[in-house]
């Protein structure tokens, strides 16, 4: 995987993906290798945004919208969603990304004794 692998890969289509959800500047796929999870989607910008830390108020609408959308449609499908995104050294792609994950695979809160 590259440094923006959302740029160089997926964007431009040179790898398949099952598409979800397309707006005019964001796309909503389950990524050829799911990361975790028993079912993984991943949310981005269709143009480049490094992080979360990067993103502009013009878009931050219609990116949490379909965020929102997918969501939803995991919590109606599957009972419930983690909805996530990393930062800093967390960030293994420099390309800011939302993960909608679900099932076995996810973080799970545990409390402490």
């Amino acid at each position: 995987m590259g440094p923006d692998w959302y740029c160089d890969e997926v964007i431009p289509g040179k790898v398949k993906i099952g598409v979800l959800a397309q707006t005019e500047n964001t796309l909503a796929f389950r990524p050829p290798l799911p990361g975790f999870g028993t079912d993984h989607i991943i949310v981005i910008p269709t143009r480049h945004v490094s992080s979360l830390l990067d993103l502009d108020d013009d878009l931050t609408i219609e990116l949490l919208t379909t965020v929102k959308k997918i969501a939803a449609w995991a919590v109606d499908q599957h009972g419930g969603c983690q909805v996530l995104t990393t930062l800093g050294n967390e960030q293994h792609n420099k390309h800011l990304h939302w993960h909608v994950a679900v099932g076995d695979g996810v973080a799970r809160f545990v409390p402490r004794a």
